[in-house]
């Protein structure tokens, strides 16, 4: 198989819709058939030709690789859609980066602005930086945010992270904005930082990881007894392999457990292991 890198050698001037470029899909073309690839931005449009230099090398690995050097975030989209193959970002991303992928992994080194994994349905997506607002969740009027795969966020979240997530596991090492995990319906959101106001709102299922004790508890949420230390040590064991804090923890130390939010279906859960 082949790894393709595009390397930016000028700005076009306005915000670009790189969709197009997915590692499978770029794998089947010839160089110059990738040069000639349009990429759409409203009213305007450029060829890749005109924006990148690219290049190919064949490797021994089965697996499509694409790599994209110096990125800026007015690259918007991506990895949308991207359903295999690896995709590495050397630099930041603009919106909607891993947009309702299913497959295959994205990295990125540096920050990913608005909507990055909204509605994410498999794969795995990494940000090595910071991200923005509504991160794993739904596009505006959509009922389902995330509903499969893994997100990892290593800087600070924005706001309404996890919006109507319903499947899939979130963490975020840095801290995480207003509307955490509101209207959660389910799946697994680790923050390891603080937390803005609102957080939990509306949520309906699913967990939410705090590797430290926030300034207070939603009035919504009450104490969750025990009896859940097979759980915790699955959940534990599987994320053995992720980021600190969260790959640190250890199965014998139980959390403090929360149950709600009471004012909807009560079923979500808080664990607190700081």
């Amino acid at each position: 198989m082949s790894t393709t890198t595009l390397r930016v050698k000028s700005a076009p001037g306005f915000r670009v819709d790189a969709a197009a470029l997915r590692p499978t899909a770029l794998a089947a073309l010839s160089v110059a058939d990738i040069e000639r690839i349009v990429l759409p931005s409203g009213n305007e449009c450029c060829a890749v030709g005109d924006v990148f230099q690219v290049s190919r090398d064949e490797t021994a690995d089965d697996t499509a690789a694409l790599i994209i050097e110096d990125a800026a975030p007015w690259l918007d989209r991506l990895g949308a859609q991207m359903d295999g193959g690896r995709l590495a970002v050397h630099g930041s991303a603009g919106d909607y980066s891993g947009f309702r992928m299913t497959g295959g992994e994205l990295k990125i080194d540096g920050d990913a602005r608005h909507f990055t994994g909204c509605e994410m349905r498999g794969g795995r997506l990494t940000v090595n930086g910071d991200s923005g607002d509504f991160i794993a969740g739904a596009l505006p009027g959509d009922m389902e945010g995330m509903t499969g795969g893994t997100l990892t966020i290593h800087g600070n979240a924005g706001a309404r992270l996890a919006d109507r997530m319903r499947r899939g596991l979130v963490l975020v090492g840095g801290n995480a904005g207003e509307f955490a995990v509101s209207r959660l319906v389910a799946g697994t959101v680790g923050v390891a930082g603080r937390l803005g106001p609102h957080y939990a709102y509306g949520m309906r299922r699913g967990t939410l990881l705090l590797a430290q004790r926030p300034a207070h508890l939603p009035a919504t949420f009450t104490g969750g007894g025990h009896g859940f230390d097979v759980f915790w040590s699955l959940l534990v064991r599987s994320l053995a392999n992720e980021i600190a804090p969260f790959s640190q923890w250890r199965a014998e130390r139980l959390p403090a457990r929360y149950t709600g939010d009471l004012a909807v279906d009560g079923r979500g859960e808080i664990l607190i292991a700081g």
